[in-house]
């Protein structure tokens, strides 16, 4: 299927989908008169490096909480901060445990896993963070069509560390991000029943743990709103794409928007007929030169402002501010 996204300038850039794509979903639903002006809370921030320009920022564009976790990839880098200690300096954040212990288990290092999985376990105890993640299970290589260049991750879903985790967060009730990519085209895999039986099993396993599926779970509107209906602590935060490489790198993953900062008509429906289960989560990677060229974190609010305000007025508040203020208990 083609679909033709609009850039500012209205440059046209044609993306080819290889995932099939349900109903609606290829509608763009148009903006309204009135962009979103409440309260907000981005949900899902990943700054490369705790900076005060960043936070400075989401004040400015009236966002009371930022929730901050690592990326699910970059364990690996080399004299990384600790998030949690860097980001207590500023009152309108709130950080997730870290989830490494998935890369560390990816690279066969067991025992260092088991470390990062006590440490989570002592945090959460503590009331250090306010949830766990982002765990990346299925992390795979979205510049593919430019060359590549991201590194993956792939874990068997049943590995008995997963299961630790996920019932540490259910004895504490807190809630837990997940990033699992049902599909990847370059190596045909295709796991969404899979994943999608991983889900049902794990939410009535675990019910006091809120599952949070990262970026609207990358599957279509359809298959997600099957886990909503049968997992009722199942959430998903939702991305908004801002870059053509973005949107390219999530053509086999459902993205809810187009470059125009337009809902695709079957997500906006999805948000408004469960206006309690989506959260607010840019994705933002505050530091990153690589895809931000020209683009701001004040100007990406704006636009997503503009996007909420074509939803239901009843649904608006509920998806920006107040789910995600309540499924992470924030004060």
């Amino acid at each position: 299927m083609n679909m033709t996204f609009l850039l500012t300038g209205m440059v046209a850039v044609t993306l080819m989908l290889t995932a099939p794509v349900c109903g609606k979903e290829e509608i763009e639903r148009a903006h309204r008169d009135q962009a979103y002006a409440g309260k907000m809370i981005d949900a899902h921030s990943r700054p490369r490096k705790i900076r005060a320009t960043h936070f400075s920022d989401a004040r400015k564009a009236n966002i009371e909480r930022v929730i901050v976790m690592r990326t699910p990839n970059n364990y690996r880098e080399p004299k990384r901060k600790d998030m949690r200690s860097a980001a207590a300096q500023f009152s309108n954040v709130a950080v997730l445990c870290s989830s490494d212990f998935v890369g560390h288990l990816f690279d066969g290092e067991i025992a260092q896993a088991r470390r990062v999985v006590a440490q989570i376990k002592q945090m959460v105890e503590e009331k250090h963070c306010a949830g766990i993640g982002e765990i990346g299970l299925r992390h795979y290589d979205k510049r593919w069509r430019r060359g590549g260049g991201q590194h993956e991750l792939s874990l068997a879903l049943d590995h008995t560390l997963i299961d630790e985790v996920l019932s540490i967060a259910n004895s504490h009730a807190v809630p837990v991000v997940l990033h699992i990519e049902p599909v990847y085209t370059p190596k045909a895999i295709d796991d969404l029943k899979e994943i999608k039986a991983w889900y049902k099993r794990v939410c009535k396993k675990y019910p006091r743990v809120t599952l949070i599926a990262a970026h609207n779970g990358m599957m279509s509107p359809a298959d997600l709103e099957q886990l909503l209906r049968y997992c009722p602590n199942l959430f998903a935060d939702v991305k908004i794409l801002h870059s053509e490489g973005a949107v390219e790198g999530f053509a086999d993953l459902h993205g809810v928007n187009d470059l125009d900062y337009r809902f695709f008509e079957a997500w906006a429906l999805l948000i408004e007929k469960y206006p309690d289960r989506f959260l607010l989560g840019t994705d933002w990677k505050d530091g990153r030169g690589r895809g931000y060229a020209g683009r701001s974190y004040l100007e990406h609010i704006q636009r997503i402002r503009q996007m909420i305000g074509s939803l239901s007025p009843a649904v608006q508040e509920r998806f920006a501010y107040s789910n995600a203020k309540r499924i992470y208990q924030l004060r």
